[in-house]
């Protein structure tokens, strides 16, 4: 039972340091923020170890010295080697392997020691302590993890006799077979807590304190089985001579072993940067390199906007003005389509047809000279109405069929825009602009056009008037203006 909970303890840890960390991103993705980051390393680390478990003379203090009556439980080591996976600024995985040895003793009732050497792989999820609890903006170049996961533990453990040093006890393979190999690895679940401390000396390098815990599923490690106090003196070294190759405990706590390390880590990724203080002040820059989401909180990296003084808004409104427009663009004080900018004859008689210069031209003739098939130049013309009106007037009707005429011989276009004056609601005028328009539309194909395809038809009410209040200028805007167009 001791095992399970140890198992689901561990398991808890991790899925607790998973939701605080996707609490703060979108889960569907490894990274969100708005720039790209770097999230692989790799390290390299190695220190002394420890064993806890039945061969072990002190809880806390290990025995130095090697005689008749106790040996060194001092100078054992390991290597390891991970590769490291950033999921957010606060959540990571790494992917470890580590090697090593273990030793330990007991003078009471085992009068043993012990040598183990050992493979362990692992899965580990670690949670960013430091940006947890204190921020991503504090202490920007340290980093504490806390870490738990799960692996598999190789070990090959032989115990002797202290003095004389007489083989006792030694671990077994099972061949599966029947038969086993003294003296030969075995292989258990490993569940493995720790925390780590890093110090960023560069873009790529950092430097680091481990500090691991490894509860090993059995009480083989150190080649004993304890807790039976029916063999207390071992007098033939029958004491768990492991007869049961598969028992994996005594009556004792389950085997532990830990250690410290020194820890390398070289930061992968394109163009590495970090931050660094300018003007007493932590400045992000991402136009400069990428930063390592090990580091860096992603929300760092969104600049915050910025308010301006009405002053400052003023300054750049002032700045970005463009150019005054030509009041000529926005007159056409003819009424004949073309403004006075363009206009070449500003003075035609009302209700004249005029080219794309403003220059008053003779329709009749224009369309009798017009050849079948081919474009028209530009040209403007328009229909007034009264007020509040959509009928088409008489005195525009002969236009009208010239421009029926010309549509039909030719491959113009028509534009028709409607319009209206001010006295009424823009939403009214809109709605009388677009009538209009479809006034003149439906006298053009009752009057035999061939294709209205080629018929265009805007409303813009009154938001664009070519006459000012008067009576003589709102009669102006009451217009649909019908431009021909190759």
């Amino acid at each position: 039972m001791k095992k399970v909970s140890l198992f689901v303890k561990a398991m808890g840890l991790g899925l607790l340091a998973s939701a605080s960390a996707f609490a703060q991103y979108n889960p569907k993705a490894s990274y969100e923020g708005p720039a790209k980051m770097n999230t692989w390393s790799v390290s390299i680390h190695g220190g002394p170890t420890q064993f806890f478990g039945d061969l072990r003379e002190y809880d806390f203090y290990p025995v130095g010295n090697t005689n008749s009556d106790s040996y060194s439980e001092r100078g054992t080591w390991f290597v390891g080697a991970a590769v490291g996976k950033q999921l957010s600024h606060l959540f990571g995985l790494q992917l470890g392997a580590n090697l090593g040895n273990l030793a330990g003793m007991k003078r009471r009732q085992y009068f043993s020691y012990f040598r183990s050497n050992y493979q362990q792989v692992d899965l580990t999820g670690s949670v960013n302590l430091k940006s947890l609890l204190f921020g991503p903006n504090k202490m920007k170049h340290w980093k504490i993890d806390g870490y738990t996961g799960i692996g598999v533990l190789r070990f090959k453990s032989t115990a002797y006799q202290l003095g004389s040093g007489r083989v006792q006890r030694f671990t077994k393979h099972n061949a599966g077979d029947g038969t086993v190999t003294p003296a030969g690895y075995e292989a258990d679940w490993v569940i493995p807590i720790g925390a780590a401390i890093h110090y960023e000396i560069s873009p790529r390098f950092d430097i680091g304190l481990d500090f691991r815990i490894n509860h090993v599923n059995t009480e083989r490690l150190d080649a004993t089985i304890g807790g039976d106090n029916s063999s207390v003196y071992d007098q033939v070294g029958s004491r768990g001579s492991f007869d049961n190759t598969l028992a994996r405990k005594g009556s004792s706590s389950l085997d532990k072993y830990g250690y410290g390390s020194f820890m390398v880590t070289y930061k992968l990724g394109k163009n590495a940067i970090r931050v660094k203080k300018e003007n007493g002040k932590y400045e992000y820059d991402t136009t400069k390199g990428t930063y390592h989401l090990r580091w860096t909180d992603p929300r760092n990296l969104i600049k915050p906007p910025v308010i301006l003084t009405l002053e400052q808004i003023d300054s750049v409104a002032k700045a970005n003005r463009p150019k005054d427009i030509d009041p000529r663009l926005l007159l056409d004080s003819d009424n004949d389509g073309v403004s006075d900018y363009f206009d070449r004859q500003p003075n035609t008689p009302a209700g004249s047809i005029v080219s794309g210069a403003g220059e008053a031209i003779d329709f009749d003739k224009y369309v009798s000279a017009a050849l079948p098939g081919i474009a028209c130049a530009e040209i403007f013309a328009n229909v007034q109405f009264d007020t509040d009106k959509n009928i088409i007037k008489p005195q525009y009707y002969e236009m009208l069929n010239k421009v029926v005429e010309l549509l039909n011989k030719t491959q113009c276009r028509l534009q028709l825009s409607g319009h209206a004056d001010r006295r009424a609601s823009d939403r009214y005028n809109i709605a009388l602009s677009r009538r209009r328009v479809e006034a003149v539309r439906n006298y053009l194909v009752k009057a035999g056009l061939n294709d209205a395809n080629r018929i265009v038809i805007d409303a813009f009410g009154s938001f664009k008037p070519i006459g000012d209040t008067s009576r003589n200028g709102l009669q102006k805007n009451r217009r649909v203006e019908l431009r021909l167009v190759p």
